[in-house]
C-alpha cells in the first residue's frame, strides 16, 4: 500500500448516493482531511489495497455487496483491520447498530448528517487510532529491548556458568584429591564425597534444570534436592549439610512447592529421578 499523503489524514467515504458523499465532504474538507471516494463496495475494497487511510466513513445500504460484508471483510484482513470504520446510515434500529459493532465498526453516524455530530464521531476515532498506533509502537520497542535485555543476561549467565565450571573442574577437584591423600578418617573421606557430589550435581543438567527461572531453586534447595535423589534419608541429608531435620523438612516443603507437587500425591525422589 501506499501512503495517499505524508501530512495529510486519509479519509475514504463510500457511499452509492453521490449527495451524500457531497454532504460529508463538504463537513471535513473545512478540516483539511484528505478525502477519497467509492459508491460501491467492491471498488472500496479493491480502494484500501492502494492506499492509506486513516478512517472510512462506510454506508450500510449499497447495490452489489452491503456495507456489513465490506467491514467484516476489512476486519478479516491483516492490512486493513486497525482502520476505524464508522457506518453511514439511515436504519438506527438498535438491531442494525449492534450487527455493526459485531463486524468490527468503531461507530455510526446517522443520516441526514448533523455536522457537529459527525465532525465530532470522526475526530474521537481518529484519536483513538493515533494512541492506539503509539501504544502498539511502544509495545513493540518494549518487547524488543525485552528480548535484547533477556538475550544479554543468558550470554553473560553462560559465561558465568562456563567459568564457574572451569574452577571446579581444574581448581577445586584436584583439591579434593589431595586432601583425599591427606585425610584417612571416615568422617574426613565422607565429607570429601559430600562435597565432591555437590560439586557434580551443580555441573549436572539436573541441578541446571532446577537452578532454572522455571523453579528457581537456592544453592541449599538444589544440595537437598540431589542428596534425596540419591536416595538419603532426611536424618543423613541433615547431618551432611550440618542441619536440623526440622530445617531439612522446611526446605523439602519448599522444594515440593517450587516444582509444583504441594498438592499432588508424589514421591519427591521419584519425581527428582525422572528429570534425569
Amino acid at each position: 500500500m501506499k501512503n495517499a499523503s505524508e501530512n495529510k489524514i486519509n479519509i475514504l467515504i463510500v457511499d452509492d448516493m453521490p449527495r451524500n458523499i457531497q454532504a460529508a465532504s463538504a463537513i471535513l474538507i473545512r478540516e483539511g482531511y484528505r478525502l477519497a471516494y467509492d459508491e460501491d463496495g467492491e471498488s472500496a475494497l479493491a480502494h484500501v489495497k492502494t492506499m492509506n487511510f486513516d478512517l472510512i466513513l462506510l454506508d450500510i445500504m449499497m447495490p452489489g455487496i452491503d456495507g456489513y460484508e465490506v467491514c467484516r471483510r476489512l476486519k478479516a484482513d491483516p492490512e486493513t483491520h486497525h482502520i476505524p470504520v464508522i457506518f453511514l446510515t439511515g436504519r438506527t434500529d438498535t438491531e442494525s447498530i449492534v450487527k455493526g459493532f459485531n463486524l468490527g465498526a468503531a461507530d455510526y453516524v446517522g443520516k441526514p448528517f448533523n455536522p457537529h455530530e459527525l465532525l465530532a464521531r470522526v475526530r474521537t476515532h481518529l484519536e483513538l487510532n493515533r494512541h492506539r498506533d503509539h501504544l502498539e509502537h511502544l509495545v513493540l520497542e518494549r518487547t524488543e529491548a525485552l528480548r535484547v535485555m533477556m538475550q544479554v543476561r543468558e550470554e553473560i549467565s553462560a559465561k558465568h556458568e562456563e567459568k564457574i565450571e572451569a574452577n571446579i573442574v581444574s581448581r577445586i577437584f584436584p583439591m579434593i584429591e589431595m586432601l583425599r591423600r591427606i585425610m584417612d578418617k571416615p568422617r574426613q573421606k565422607e565429607c570429601l564425597n559430600t562435597v565432591e557430589s555437590a560439586l557434580n550435581e551443580i555441573l549436572s543438567e539436573f541441578s541446571r534444570s532446577l537452578a532454572s527461572p522455571r523453579f528457581n531453586l537456592t544453592p541449599m534447595e538444589l544440595q537437598i534436592a540431589g542428596l534425596i535423589r540419591e536416595g538419603r534419608s532426611g536424618k543423613q541429608i541433615a547431618d551432611l549439610i550440618g542441619t536440623s531435620e526440622n530445617t531439612f523438612n522446611f526446605h523439602r516443603q519448599n522444594i515440593r512447592k517450587k516444582l509444583g507437587l504441594s498438592n499432588v500425591k508424589t514421591s519427591l525422589k521419584s519425581f527428582l529421578q525422572s528429570m534425569e
